[in-house]
């Protein structure tokens, strides 16, 4: 679909800050709103092409109304707006983007804009979308065959916590790693992460794609 034709829901519990959204979106696209979880599960349906959708909401939280709309179904780009920095509970969430408050309009916008166009791109791949990014790719060679938690791939990348849980995320969504609870020496349960497999194979209307995952090691 073209982007400028674009249905967008914004969902935040600060009235606002839907305002805001509306001004910025407005001009471009089809603005719907809703001022919370239930109020935005109310006004989805099949022609939303895209949800902006805030994670911290009382009541029905962003990750609630995420989790519905996926057992319903619907596979539309979700947006997750939040103050709060990306923790260990988003690798499993199935978003697509995630903007961290005070939000910046143009990454905002570009952010959707780059959302719509990658859902409508039939070729597109989120295998190959992966291992285009640097850091994913490095996280991933972090995990090949060796479980590791999220702060041992952070020490081992160099990369900051709300980072790697972000390439997780994207990691994870792909297919390429997945995770199993542990228990540390302390008691605590705690992810651990691996790849699930050492060559990916990319099928795009008939041209194939093969990307072997390294298996050197990078302290």
């Amino acid at each position: 679909m073209p982007s400028e034709n674009a249905t967008i829901l914004a969902v935040d519990d600060e009235r606002g800050l839907v305002d805001i959204y509306r001004t910025w979106f407005g001009d471009k696209y089809d603005v719907r709103t809703a001022f919370g979880g239930r109020e935005a599960l109310s006004a989805f349906d099949d022609s939303v092409d895209l949800v902006v959708l805030d994670r911290r909401m009382p009541g029905l939280s962003g990750d609630e109304v995420l989790e519905t709309l996926r057992e319903d179904g619907h596979d539309c780009p979700v947006v997750m707006v939040t103050a709060v920095e990306p923790d260990e509970g988003m690798v499993e969430l199935p978003f697509d983007e995630y903007v961290v408050k005070p939000i910046d309009r143009e990454e905002l916008l570009d952010t959707v804009e780059q959302a719509l166009v990658q859902a409508s791109d039939e070729t597109a791949s989120d295998v190959l979308d992966a291992l285009g990014d640097e850091k994913a790719r490095r996280c991933c060679d972090i995990l090949n065959g060796e479980p590791r938690s999220a702060r041992e791939v952070a020490n081992l990348t160099g990369y900051s916590l709300p980072t790697v849980y972000r390439r997780l995320n994207t990691l994870r969504q792909a297919g390429l790693i997945e995770s199993q609870t542990q228990i540390d020496p302390g008691g605590d349960h705690y992810e651990a992460f691996t790849t699930v497999a050492e060559r990916v194979t990319v099928d795009l209307d008939g041209f194939t794609v093969e990307r072997e995952l390294s298996t050197e090691r990078r302290a």
